[in-house]
């Protein structure tokens, strides 16, 4: 009888154990979802009401996290947007006439600091841009098989034109690099190039690109810490880098808004699941 009341005891036990298991659970749940499935990427608006903004991809809500004064200048324009995680630093494209100047805009505890690091040789029009192994690569537009990798050092940057495999004819909306350099590209362009979604290497440029779709053309991308997303105008777009399919997600919230380029920049994570396991373990302690 004995024994069957400690056996009683331990499922007792087991039961209230498992129940504060699943409520803790449901608990974390509840206050993770909208977190879970929210992500952010940087946009740059270089029409309107100018400047860098944060963009949620759920909402389409959007706030200023930079200014961006030389872009405000009569005849300027911006494009190529990036983002350097370890300096804490966007990168960009300011154009005025024939001249293409290397963007620096740092960000700071009480704002941002924009500084021109100086000027690139040649005319050409670049409209994509991303950030890999501490320098700004931006493939011009039309352009024979070539791309920019521009290295900030202080308050300038050694620029290097390197030979790729793009065809001749190639253009962009933009450009957006993982951590190991794979590179999806949003191209456009006139013939003999095709228009559509390909990836390359940035350590590999003489390597064929691989078209991974036709469609998806024209898009500004950036990585957020859920996938790849695309902008149109004011729109937001999930995409796939195995198809290259863009599923709609958001319009942007704020009228006059929309994005010349997008820059990457992962969001916070929510509660892992380890952290979750650990609380449980000491629970149970």
């Amino acid at each position: 009888m004995q024994t069957i009341r400690r056996t009683a005891s331990g499922a007792h036990r087991a039961l209230l154990t498992l129940c504060a298991t699943t409520a803790l659970l449901a608990a974390t749940s509840h206050f993770a979802a909208p977190t879970a499935h929210a992500d952010f990427i940087y946009g740059l608006n270089a029409s309107g009401s100018k400047g860098i903004y944060r963009i949620n991809t759920a909402t389409g809500g959007v706030t200023l996290v930079a200014s961006t004064p030389s872009l405000t200048a009569s005849g300027a324009g911006g494009n190529g947007l990036s983002f350097d995680v370890s300096t804490n630093a966007f990168y960009y494209i300011r154009r005025v006439g024939a001249t293409n100047y290397f963007m620096k805009n740092q960000l700071t505890g009480s704002g941002s600091i924009e500084t021109t690091l100086g000027a690139l040789t040649g005319n050409q029009q670049i409209l994509s841009g991303t950030f890999y192994n501490g320098s700004y690569w931006a493939i011009p537009n039309s352009a024979s098989n070539t791309i920019l990798r521009c290295t900030p050092i202080g308050s300038t940057f050694t620029h290097t034109t390197l030979a790729t495999a793009f065809p001749a004819g190639a253009g962009f909306g933009d450009i957006a690099s993982t951590s190991t350099g794979i590179t999806y590209a949003s191209s456009t362009g006139s013939s003999p190039f095709t228009s559509g979604f390909r990836r390359f290497d940035l350590n590999a440029l003489g390597t064929t690109p691989t078209q991974v779709s036709i469609g998806t053309a024209g898009y500004q991308l950036a990585f957020g810490n859920t996938g790849l997303f695309g902008a149109q105008g004011s729109n937001i777009f999930s995409i796939n880098t195995t198809t290259g399919a863009a599923v709609f997600t958001a319009s942007v919230t704020t009228p006059g808004i929309g994005f010349n380029d997008l820059a990457s920049i992962p969001a916070p994570g929510v509660l892992p699941l380890l952290a979750v396991a650990g609380l449980l373990g000491r629970r149970r302690r």
